[in-house]
């Protein structure tokens, strides 16, 4: 089971914040103290599902959304905290957008990161623009994942909807204005809508034109210095023990991910394992010329968060253990021995684009491919060949990353990838060809939204330190094995 990192109340170091996350499977709130360790059971999720359809669509009610955090917040606050609540953090799921009418109502529905009826527009607009000079500029590429084909396309298919909108506003922004009065957009919520350049933290003119909007109706983002007060608001009428504290403007779940484990020196690299996975860096130095394979999104005038993700991580396990014939629980193979094993050639060679490839030639229409299978070959064989394929795909953005972050000093990793099979820490260290500390904590993303409150709200208190479960050594003569397997992947992801 996963480590808690809590404290009892008794034992908690005042002042006291709530991190508040939105992720796609639900809305999450917790109490945490000032070292950043959850209060007791303080701990709230009211659970969701997007609405998806065949067309694309994926979106979710951000009304609902706003009240399903209001609930969490009065569940994890029932009851007296042994001191005040100076600040609220937040993240959500990022790159979202909801048009809101001159009444502050929301006139569509969140559109998640996930929809891509938008695909026709991010054709268009990669013809008409140069999608090579964008990507440098905004960190972003041009993908149905961003703001600027999204509203181009609610222009030509809803302009009716497009004609009556005051604002366009993320989900966190469109919380704040309903709870606060008004909206409070993070820069690093901006930046994942990838509109805005990453050096000035202004939006680019070339995008808001090509996206047809009025600079007016985008909000000028906010660093998270730029806190707002709770006091005299709709949230401090409705729960007032948070009337003292002050809301940090909503960051995207990429920054707080890396930030709740740890993840934040300039030499270190987070990596998630959960359904899809990511490498990422917090930089506090110019990046320069971004290689085309990462994104760079803008926090503050001093930091910026690099790295790429792909679709398949988790869900390359998923596939394995219901497709190869492989017991539901996994556990009950010997994965130890299995992932732990020199390399063998004759193991098949995956490349696991089983949603597409997002990391690094954002390649939508790629798919999996299965190479070196024979009548031989095991559901055993299948399973490391599918993992290793994983670890390839985590050196490939590791090799794009080193180009702009240098190698790093220390690589911190969780998820719940890891979690079920801990041992195919052994392939993705031999691969990238350095030590891994599995450090694995429950709701790390809503942590980071936390850390980022106290940095604002309780700077000076010392952070808790996050134990480290694991630490697993490379193979140092594994690595031109994967090395030569890089090189064929990359030929087959071509064709894929």
């Amino acid at each position: 089971m996963t480590p808690r990192f809590a404290t009892p109340s008794d034992d908690a170091v005042g002042p006291f914040v709530v991190g508040l996350d939105v992720g796609s499977g639900g809305s999450r709130a917790a109490v945490y103290d000032a070292s950043g360790r959850e209060v007791g059971t303080r701990h709230h999720k009211v659970e969701h599902q997007f609405t998806t359809s065949a067309d694309g669509t994926s979106t979710i009610d951000a009304d609902q959304v706003v009240e399903e955090l209001c609930t969490a917040m009065e569940a994890v606050l029932e009851g007296n905290l042994p001191g005040p609540v100076v600040g609220i953090g937040v993240d959500t799921f990022a790159s979202s957008l909801i048009a809101v009418d001159d009444s502050g109502a929301a006139i569509t529905p969140c559109i998640t990161y996930a929809d891509t009826r938008c695909r026709d527009q991010v054709t268009a607009l990669r013809d008409e623009l140069d999608p090579t000079a964008l990507h440098d500029l905004t960190g972003a590429r041009l993908h149905s994942s961003y703001n600027t084909p999204r509203l181009r396309w609610l222009r030509e298919q809803h302009p009716d909807v497009f004609s009556r909108a005051k604002h366009f506003m993320a989900l966190g922004e469109y919380v704040a204005l309903k709870l606060l009065g008004t909206g409070a957009l993070g820069t690093a919520s901006a930046a994942w809508g990838g509109m805005i350049d990453r050096r000035t933290g202004e939006y680019v003119p070339e995008l808001v034109e090509a996206a047809g909007v009025d600079p007016d109706t985008l909000a000028a983002p906010l660093d998270p210095s730029q806190g707002i007060p709770v006091e005299g608001t709709k949230l401090a009428q409705r729960i007032p023990v948070l009337a003292g504290a002050t809301w940090i403007p909503v960051v995207g779940d990429g920054l707080t991910a890396n930030i709740g484990i740890g993840a934040v020196g300039p030499g270190t690299w987070g990596i998630s394992t959960a359904t899809s996975g990511a490498i990422r860096q917090l930089l506090d130095t110019d990046t320069g010329r971004l290689p085309e394979g990462l994104w760079a999104y803008r926090v503050d005038a001093a930091r910026t968060l690099v790295g790429s993700a792909m679709s398949d991580c988790g869900r390359v396990l998923d596939f394995a253990r219901t497709r190869f014939a492989i017991p539901e629980d996994v556990s009950t193979i010997d994965t130890t021995s299995l992932l732990s094993a020199a390399p063998d050639g004759g193991v098949p060679l995956v490349v696991p684009f089983l949603s597409g490839e997002r990391g690094t030639m954002w390649r939508d229409s790629a798919r999996a491919v299965f190479a070196n299978v024979s009548s031989s070959t095991t559901a055993e064989d299948l399973l490391r060949g599918s993992l290793e394929g994983l670890a390839l795909s985590y050196l490939r953005i590791a090799d794009q990353l080193r180009t702009i972050g240098g190698e790093p000093q220390r690589i911190v990793l969780s998820g719940g990838m890891t979690e079920n099979v801990p041992a195919w820490l052994h392939l993705l260290a031999d691969a990238l060809q350095i030590p891994i500390d599995h450090v694995a904590i429950s709701r790390s993303t809503m942590r980071g939204a936390a850390l980022l409150a106290l940095e604002q709200t309780a700077p000076d208190v010392e952070r808790a330190t996050i134990p480290v479960l694991n630490t697993v050594d490379p193979v140092a003569e594994h690595a031109d094995y994967y090395r030569e397997r890089l090189r064929r992947f990359e030929v087959l992801a071509d064709v894929a």
